[in-house]
């Protein structure tokens, strides 16, 4: 559910809130005032308890049904409360803004907090009555001991191989094999090889191939398959390699013994590892563990992993990354286990369906083996369609095929959690907009920076942080950055998210749950005889509404004006917006995207929307001014305006302190003004 993220945006807004409120310690400040910082301490005090309790929450919610309902009442809590504080939030800076001559910001404040006393201590109470049943779901905190989910445990590897996973993986084999054998790396004692990608693509079974090959069994004099579990313990870890490459049992525990141990068996000797499904990214570990290989003639090690960063550490040759089975490939393996040697009396339209769910699987070995295997012993078509008809995370067989990406995912650091699962929005196949995600994630707030630090910066780490960990897929393409979730990738996201977010498709009837906080709509048709109903009351949790450019209409039931908690709202070119529209509700709103084919001016009722952080115009041809009030925007960091007919740019736009980034059309236009305004980062 990722709700780590969550509780430190929370975190950060409270301590922002509390700063706000203490204008000073006089006795005029307000009985109020005084109260409202008290309870939000009191809040933020809750939180840092909570918080430090989600990590075994998060890890046991899959195997526990009451901490999975825990998880969900907490959650739909910390939205609530995220709203209420963000709402606080937005006054705070009206009082700012609409200050009149003879208010004081500190009369303002007071005014602001007797309205929202009541809200702030109904939330703290609630979340008063959850922490108390951490005591009956015996909840471990952050900083004491962790338990790794007990479902989700690593399955001890051994260096046999079944044969029939060779399937599909023979070049890739050789390729390796001839890395590991070239001789020009020998002047190094130790030579490192590491196999990078996601898991279950195969990175053991090819680790496998080579380590029972026999040319490499010839070569090497000492061979040694160590599967390291959740830590990288030097001791432990010693005394496995010994264990394994001597094939006896070693009482030793003290560190230094077992080095001396090691480095005079090896002395001089050749000497081949595999260590399988490395974590570790303490280089000093990495250091302390391959100090003894020093008196070898030669040694070799390959090693597995999910996450990019661990290869620069340790390795010394080039990083092998193990990609995705071709169709054809994959269909060979997935005739191997559900039809074995019976395939040429198999029904064709088994054959057609086979396909089909093998399409389903992504091309992803774990998840074909699985689900063919499921699929073996099953000769009707009524039980092959019950597969391929229902999303894979539905059937009984999900745990089987997201096991090693779940593992995957329960390792992902907390703030990265929130922004992977907002990806389970979009479709499959979608390609993100890197710059625009990392701005989506910003405005739901899920980077988590303080005043000194840049969000755009840090939002990139955490997709680089992404794409090292074999969840994204990144490329350049026309000149822009852009990623992509493998589709086994985006279903896991999916069956995480728990239906918070969703992809609506125009041809699709919407089945939506209580919570909905993200939408994507998609190639809603212009004409349709029996348009499904759309529940537009399900609109007052939504956080995100984005529209794609192919939605040409909406239902009339489609009020998105009723959606007053939205973070981001992008409409897609072709909904028409009524020029009298009204944003004044809108008090959370970060992120606006309007195709403005109908405006000749903005409303002025968007100058309201003071948390605004970005406001995009697009495809604007008939658009002449910008509202005379727009310095109300205290927020606004980005402004990109399409417009042709625009000619003038009102003077109360060098105001707006907060602006970074300028996007205009056509600068040549607004010389004079920018000139100016020279403090602006300008891009055209």
């Amino acid at each position: 559910m990722g709700l780590g993220g969550i509780f430190s945006n929370l975190l950060y807004l409270g301590a922002q809130l509390i700063a706000a409120v203490d204008v000073g310690a006089s006795p005029d400040r307000g009985v109020e005032s005084n109260q409202m910082e008290n309870e939000l301490k009191e809040l933020v005090r809750l939180l840092k308890q909570i918080k430090a309790m989600l990590y075994d929450a998060e890890e046991r919610e899959i195997r526990d049904r009451s901490v999975k309902l825990w998880l969900q009442e907490l959650s739909a809590l910390a939205y609530d409360a995220e709203d209420v504080l963000d709402e606080y939030r937005f006054e705070v800076l009206r009082a700012q803004a609409e200050e009149a001559t003879d208010a004081s910001p500190k009369v303002k404040l007071i005014q602001v907090s007797y309205g929202m006393l009541d809200q702030i201590k109904q939330i703290r109470s609630k979340f008063d009555e959850i922490a108390k049943d951490r005591i009956a779901l015996q909840f471990f905190e952050e900083d004491g001991p962790r338990r790794f989910n007990s479902d989700l445990q690593i399955t001890p590897t051994s260096h046999f191989v079944v044969e029939s996973d060779i399937i599909g993986r023979e070049w890739e084999k050789q390729k390796l094999f001839s890395l590991l054998s070239s001789e020009s790396q020998d002047a190094q004692i130790i030579s490192v090889v590491t196999i990078v990608g996601t898991g279950g693509i195969g990175k053991t079974t090819l680790a496998q191939l080579i380590y029972n090959d026999q040319i490499i069994r010839r070569k090497f004099d000492k061979l040694g398959w160590i599967c390291l579990s959740e830590d990288f313990n030097v001791q432990r870890l010693t005394r496995e390699v010994i264990e394994s490459i001597t094939r006896t049992s070693c009482g030793l525990t003290n560190l230094s013994a077992l080095q001396e141990y090691i480095s005079e068996e090896i002395r001089g000797k050749r000497v081949f590892l595999v260590l399988d499904d490395v974590w570790n990214e303490n280089r000093s570990h990495w250091e302390l563990f391959r100090a003894p290989f020093k008196s070898a003639s030669s040694v070799k090690i390959l090693v597995t992993t999910r996450n990019e960063s661990v290869a620069k550490i340790i390795q010394t040759l080039p990083t092998f990354n193990l990609c995705y089975m071709s169709e054809e490939k994959s269909w060979q393996m997935f005739q191997h286990y559900a039809f074995g040697e019976v395939i040429h009396n198999t029904s064709s339209n088994l054959e057609e369906i086979g396909k089909q769910i093998m399409k389903k699987c992504g091309m992803l070995p774990l998840a074909i083996k699985s689900i063919a295997s499921l699929l073996r012993h099953e000769r009707k078509e009524e039980s092959w369609r019950e597969i391929l008809e229902n999303e894979l995370w539905k059937s009984d067989a999900c745990t089987d095929i997201f096991r090693p990406l779940q593992i995957s995912y329960a390792r992902l650091p907390t703030y990265l959690k929130p922004c992977f699962l907002y990806c389970s929005m979009f479709p499959r196949d979608y390609r993100y907009s890197a710059k625009e995600l990392v701005q989506l994630w910003i405005y739901q707030g899920y980077v988590q920076t303080n005043e000194f630090e840049n969000a755009e910066k840090i939002g990139w780490e955490y997709a680089k942080q992404l794409c090292q960990r074999s969840f994204f897929e990144g490329r350049y393409e026309e000149k822009e950055f852009y990623f992509r979730l493998h589709d086994m990738v985006h279903d896991l996201a999916r069956w995480n998210s728990g239906h918070g977010c969703y992809f609506l498709e125009g041809d699709i009837a919407p089945n939506f749950t209580k919570q909905l906080y993200h939408l994507y709509v998609d190639q809603w048709e212009e004409e349709r005889a029996e348009p499904p109903p759309f529940p537009s009351r399900k609109f007052a949790t939504l956080r995100t509404l984005i529209m794609s450019h192919w939605v040409k209409s909406l239902p009339s039931d489609f009020n998105f004006s009723e959606a007053q908690k939205l973070r981001a709202l992008k409409l897609a070119p072709n909904v028409y917006l009524e020029p009298d529209f009204s944003f004044v509700n809108f008090k959370h709103l970060r992120y606006l995207s309007l195709y403005g084919k109908c405006f000749e001016r903005l409303p002025e009722c968007i100058c309201s929307l003071y948390n605004l952080k970005n406001l995009t115009l697009k495809d604007c041809p008939h658009l002449k001014e910008l509202p005379k009030n727009i310095a109300n925007l205290v927020s606004l960091e980005e402004l990109a305006i399409y417009a042709s007919d625009l000619r003038v740019l009102p003077t109360s736009l060098c105001e707006l302190k907060a602006l970074r980034k300028l996007y205009l059309e056509n600068c040549s236009k607004f010389e004079g003004f920018l000139l100016s305004y020279y403090n602006i980062l300008l891009f055209v």
